[in-house]
């Protein structure tokens, strides 16, 4: 009975300083490969999905055309200022000095070869277009001010949506690389149960739980790849570039 609780009790020790240094292990692993070293700043990466963003792109440009309809509403009354010019060439029929000077008793005209030129200004300003000016103008800043918060709102979403990414990478990554570890800790078992098997030390039950436990693993660090390759695809989508992973 003795012999039991000893051999029971060495088991657990060596079953706690495996599970240590597992642990240990990951811990140095992920500290060595830690992703964020090898991508860019969050700041960066929010900056470059801004750029790139078509749809923040969309709501700048309106942004800019509502800017553009304030101005016009604003230098709209120039519409009802008119500006005419001519010009004409030829002989023309011109009074004397002295009907210039106001003398009645002259009558004579004389002829010349000439060019003349005429400039002439004219403002013709319905009333509706100065009750209604205010009133436009105040509408059209409006919208100009709707377009800017609503330019506004799709940055401030689409860099949660960056940082919400980035999170997902680094915890993809790490799942990941757990996941690597935990299948080469029963690649290493698997080939201890082979030996186990073979010399009678395990029967083909025990054989069978750690191989099924080893194929288990191993989907799971499939799936866990998967996922880490989606997570980099989804950031690389959201910010318009590679990040050489």
């Amino acid at each position: 009975m003795k012999k039991f609780w000893g051999s029971l009790l060495v088991f657990l020790i060596l079953q706690t300083v495996a599970g240590q240094s597992i642990n240990e292990f990951i811990d140095k692993g992920l500290k060595e490969n830690d992703i964020s070293k090898k991508l860019p700043p969050i700041d960066t990466l929010v900056h470059m999905a801004k750029v790139y963003s078509p749809f923040v792109k969309v709501t700048v440009s309106e942004q800019q055309y509502r800017d553009g309809v304030v101005s016009a509403e604003q230098r709209a009354w120039l519409e009802y200022i008119n500006l005419e010019a001519g010009y004409s060439y030829g002989i023309f029929d011109n009074l004397s000095n002295q009907q210039i000077a106001g003398d009645p008793g002259s009558q004579t005209l004389f002829s010349t070869e000439q060019s003349r030129y005429n400039v002439g200004v004219s403002l013709r300003l319905p009333l509706s277009a100065i009750v209604n000016r205010s009133a436009r103008i105040k509408s059209a800043k409006g919208e100009a001010k709707k377009a800017r918060f609503e330019t506004e709102v799709a940055e401030m979403e689409l860099e949660q949506k960056v940082v919400e990414l980035y999170n997902d990478l680094l915890k993809a990554h790490r799942l990941f690389f757990i996941s690597g570890s935990i299948v080469d800790n029963f690649r290493v078992q698997s080939i201890r149960a082979e030996k186990d098997f073979a010399n009678g030390v395990i029967n083909v039950t025990e054989y069978t739980r750690l191989q099924q436990m080893m194929n288990q693993a191993t989907m799971n660090f499939e799936l866990q790849r998967s996922e880490f390759i989606s997570s980099i695809m989804a950031l690389e989508s959201i910010i318009g570039a590679d990040l050489n992973i």
